[in-house]
């Protein structure tokens, strides 16, 4: 039951290796050096955004690497590692059917014991205990609370704290991943603090300052103070259940332009830039060409998402036949993806034409379900007439007196892939117009999904991370404080069958079924137009330990934080 985290590694080097001492000047100002042990032991990380609290899921995405940083102060049941591989974290062992912590009924529902660490304790010395689960699950899945993760807790339907390390959950269905929750499923709180602003007002909850600068989780950091849209500052918690850290303290950094991080990191004043945003590989490689010289950092690469362009289906969409999948098919046909990727990726470029990378293992058992719309422009033009779509004078393809324009939306690290896009897309006959979406924008729900036309965007590569992306309960509305991950509104009862059987199928077979069966309705539908898929770049330089990302999760991000206790300068 392990083919969901088949993987492939993709870890080009593009710099000297970990293990190589920095020379003089490398470390950031303030760090400890060779010769001044007793100094603070000081990291400093920076991430492109603010991330406005400390609980991801009601952060309205955006994508910064301002989620890593909540495994800095947080913990979770369980914890997903660098290949794929979940651990037990705040558990003190997964649960099992080998050891009847895990039982499915025959009526498909679930009872599963999560047995607790008696030594993990939150940030102001109180225990973690079954009633801090329990508080948790109510708030998570509470339908006024803007969770965009409640997919998991939802299935749950009691937990019952047994003891202090004991909390037995009554799952409604099956869930394959019952023993794995993790920060996308499952996000602890601290009841004896949060339960007060809880029971007083669920509004306002979010605006507390527990979720900022008072911030109390399990994490191996603290937090010190947090000067938004600037820096944060994190101490080493000394009573960590897993030891003290070997960093005295974290200085996050928040820095927006690219250029400005891509100095930083060659001054010796950043050790390491978090994914996702920021500098991306094409703006790194001359950092790295430098450091392969000189030998004080590394950029390592990482392939773990996939790039799409996503057309708006609601009824905003502009023009309404963005919602007519031969539309959709005939836009993906109109973009040279080969040729696009090749300029941006060169050697290291994969196109996408579904979120299984061809060096999945599994990619051969499902390739026959995916539809594949190679560059096309002949093709296109006919599903364009097939609408109504003709060539006016001016080379814009019009109906009813309407030109064929749209709105293309992309992010600061996208503008490459935006202006090669709209070139594209222009010699197909389609008025494209571009749009930025600030970084200080990326954190506003609404205005994400908002949008009218197309929007660049990428997620992880595992199947679950597919279903959820363009989920039906996922869509975000004014109702649900627009909190879901669905912001081009694709509405499909097939895919969100498809999507509840894969969550709750536990048989390798069955579940190959269920992707193959997906990938096929994702072909014919074309919620999103696949594009490429990812290199992550993570510049690191002057400490050792963060471990490079070769697998794929059952769902989300792997992060690279979760091993940050073991950090430490070199």
């Amino acid at each position: 039951m392990r083919w969901w985290l088949s993987f492939f590694t993709l870890l080009a080097v593009v710099g000297a290796g970990c293990s190589s001492a920095p020379s003089t000047g490398s470390r950031p100002q303030g760090s400890s050096g060779s010769g001044s042990s007793a100094a603070p032991k000081i990291l400093v990380v920076a991430v492109n955004e603010d991330p406005k609290n400390w609980w991801d899921g009601v952060n309205g995405g955006g994508g910064g690497g301002s989620r890593e940083l909540s495994h800095l102060v947080n913990q979770y049941l369980a914890s997903i590692g660098p290949d794929g591989t979940p651990s037990p974290r705040l558990l003190t062992e997964l649960p099992s059917t080998h050891n009847d912590t895990w039982k499915v009924n025959p009526d498909g529902t679930m009872e599963v014991t999560y047995k607790l660490r008696p030594d993990a304790k939150w940030h102001d010395g109180t225990p973690f205990t079954a009633d801090d689960v329990v508080f948790s699950w109510e708030v998570d899945r509470d339908p006024n609370i803007p969770n965009g993760n409640q997919a998991a807790v939802k299935l749950i339907s009691k937990i019952v704290a047994m003891d202090p390390q004991t909390a037995v959950a009554t799952w409604s269905q099956t869930y394959s991943f019952a023993d794995r929750l993790e920060h996308r499923e499952f996000f602890p709180l601290a009841k004896h603090l949060v339960e007060p602003l809880y029971r007083e007002n669920k509004e306002t909850i979010l605006a507390q300052p527990y979720f900022g600068d008072q911030y109390v989780g399990l994490g191996p950091f603290k937090v010190v103070s947090w000067d938004h849209g600037s820096s944060i500052e994190l101490t080493a918690n000394e009573n960590y259940f897993l030891g003290r850290p070997k960093l005295d303290r974290i200085r996050v950094l928040i820095i927006p332009d690219p250029s400005t991080a891509v100095a930083n990191m060659q001054a010796g004043a950043v050790n390491v830039f978090l994914p996702t945003g920021g500098p991306d590989y094409d703006q790194l490689k001359p950092l790295a060409d430098i450091w392969k010289n000189d030998g004080k950092g590394q950029v390592v690469t990482e392939s773990i998402r996939w790039r799409f362009a996503e057309p708006q289906k609601s009824a905003v969409a502009q023009p309404a036949d963005l919602r007519d999948p031969r539309m959709r098919q005939a836009l993906l046909m109109s973009i040279n993806r080969a040729e696009l990727t090749r300029s941006l990726l060169g050697d290291l470029g994969v196109v996408a034409d579904s979120w299984v990378h061809p060096r999945f293992a599994e990619f051969a058992q499902v390739k026959d379900s995916i539809t594949f719309y190679p560059y096309d422009q002949r093709r296109a033009q006919a599903q364009y007439a097939e609408l109504g779509w003709t060539p006016g004078a001016d080379g814009v393809l019009q109906k009813s007196g309407a030109k064929l324009q749209l709105v293309l939306t992309y992010e600061q690290d996208e503008e490459k892939d935006a202006a090669i896009m709209r070139q594209d897309l222009k010699a197909a006959g389609v008025d494209a117009d571009l749009l930025n979406i600030p970084n200080v924008m990326l954190r506003d729900a609404e205005y994400r999904a908002s949008y009218t036309g197309i929007q660049l965007a990428q997620n992880p590569m595992g199947t679950l991370s597919a279903v959820r992306r363009f989920a039906g309960e996922q869509t975000p509305t004014a109702a649900n404080k627009w909190a879901g991950t669905n912001r081009g509104s694709f509405a499909n009862a097939e895919w969100d069958d498809i999507g509840s059987r894969l969550r709750t199928a536990l048989e390798d077979d069955q579940r190959l079924g269920l992707e193959r069966e997906l990938l096929q309705v994702f072909s014919a539908q074309l919620p999103t137009l696949p594009i490429q898929y990812e290199i992550q770049a993570v510049p690191v330089q002057g400490f050792k330990g963060l471990e490079p990302i070769s697998g794929v999760p059952h769902t989300g991000n792997i992060m690279h934080t979760t091993n940050a206790y073991l950090w430490e300068l070199k």
